[in-house]
């Protein structure tokens, strides 16, 4: 596998990606910007690949317990070279989410992170790798059903995804005992609908659900992050810190 070093938070996290696989983007900055995760806690990464949110969680907050499954063996043998590029201690596991399997069983975290599969399966990626880490081989419901079995009592599930899946989404949450729901639109600029959103819902909680004002990304006149964006982008600084 043909691989670059990709840099993130402005160099404080560094990435072993495959060249041609699958390649993180700013939507797992963001994702791992909006995990409510405080030192000493312990953190899921649901589809880790190689290892971006952990790190940047990391990076952001000292002290987590985090732990990273993918059901891509390669992407996991990447993930743990990342823990030595990183000087991090995640624990990376083979494990498929959807079925059940020994290495997750009895676990629950304080906070679940995920950047699910987006797209219908056979979308417009002929890269295998690509195909298995965007394409959804089961409802985003199933994906959610699962990952909650995993939150502790008062924990959050965390997730991005696209805007026009949030009817489903909600849907799922709510057949769960996740509440205080919580969508945060993720815009170009205040012209332009989101295309993403982060979901964040919390176990046991009674709390109304709340739709967040928008997080603009981009300046007016198009050149460049905001300085909000490039603060969580490049800083790595907390995505509530400026909702």
């Amino acid at each position: 596998m043909k691989v670059s070093i990709d840099n993130f938070l402005g160099g404080k996290v560094r990435l072993k990606q495959s060249v041609a696989g699958y390649r993180a983007t700013s939507d797992s900055v963001l994702l791992a910007s909006g995990v409510l995760a405080k030192s000493g806690q312990s953190v899921l990464d649901v589809g880790c690949a190689g290892g971006v949110v952990s790190f940047c969680l990391q990076a952001r907050v000292k002290n987590l317990n985090l732990t990273g499954v993918d059901i891509q063996d390669d992407l996991i043998m990447l993930a743990n070279e990342n823990n030595l590029l990183n000087n991090a201690t995640v624990e990376f596991l083979l494990a498929d989410i959807l079925k059940k399997n020994e290495v997750l069983k009895g676990l629950q975290f304080d906070h679940v992170v995920t950047n699910p599969p987006f797209y219908a399966n056979g979308r417009g990626r002929d890269n295998e790798e690509q195909r298995k880490a965007f394409h959804e081989t089961e409802s985003i419901e199933k994906w959610i059903r699962a990952c909650a079995k995993y939150v502790k009592a008062k924990g959050s599930l965390t997730l991005i995804h696209r805007a026009d899946a949030i009817p489903e989404i909600l849907s799922a949450f709510q057949k769960t005992a996740l509440g205080g729901i919580q969508v945060i639109p993720l815009v170009k600029d205040l012209k332009t609908p989101a295309k993403r959103v982060i979901v964040r819902g919390f176990l046991g909680s009674k709390k109304p659900f709340e739709l967040k004002n928008p997080f603009v990304l981009h300046k007016e006149n198009g050149e460049g992050y905001t300085d909000q964006a490039d603060a969580i982008l490049r800083i790595g600084m907390a995505l509530d810190d400026y909702l």
